[in-house]
């Protein structure tokens, strides 16, 4: 399975999404930790524009978040990341959920998706046109830090890299 490619090629850290689903997340962790990898990943939060039994709710989000936290984050080398899959998937309620919990617990990890085409970026214009971006997106639900990973960021502008500078966050 996927543990075993990625140390078949000598990975032994990497962080990942886990689908929305919490045993997602159990499987990943028990497996990981089953190898004594250090693995950073997390639940999939997900409570719009996605197939039905691919959602969940802002609230349902948050409470699987947090027991997923509890069960996993610092046990061996496992860390949890809050993990909303992307801005347009994600309510505002959500995305303010996701800020909840990394206030709650300020050594977890963030993970999502960030600028990876054109559509995708005027889609979240579309869906949050108070923001300055999609990134002031995730800034205004204080989803940026020394923590927080960012996939993709392919299409990003000066101002960007400059709050990400500003907040340590990373891309990958």
């Amino acid at each position: 399975g996927f543990f075993d490619l990625i140390l078949g090629h000598g990975t032994t850290t990497a962080v990942a999404f886990c689908s929305v689903h919490p045993t997602s997340a159990d499987a990943y962790f028990a497996e990981a930790a089953r190898r004594n990898m250090r693995m950073i990943g997390g639940k999939v939060m997900m409570d719009r524009n996605a197939p039905e039994g691919l959602t969940d709710t802002a609230q349902q989000g948050y409470d699987e978040t947090k027991v997923l936290i509890e069960r996993w984050h610092g046990k061996g080398r496992l860390h949890y990341a809050v993990t909303p899959r992307f801005a347009p998937t994600s309510s505002d309620e959500q995305l303010a959920a996701a800020g909840q919990l990394l206030r709650e617990y300020p050594d977890l990890y963030m993970h999502t998706h960030l600028s990876e085409n054109t559509n995708e970026i005027a889609w979240v214009k579309e869906l949050f046109p108070e923001q300055n971006g999609y990134l002031d997106v995730y800034d205004h639900f204080n989803l940026l830090g020394e923590r927080s990973v960012f996939a993709h960021g392919v299409h990003l502008e000066e101002p960007d890299f400059k709050r990400l500078t500003e907040t340590q966050s990373s891309i990958s």
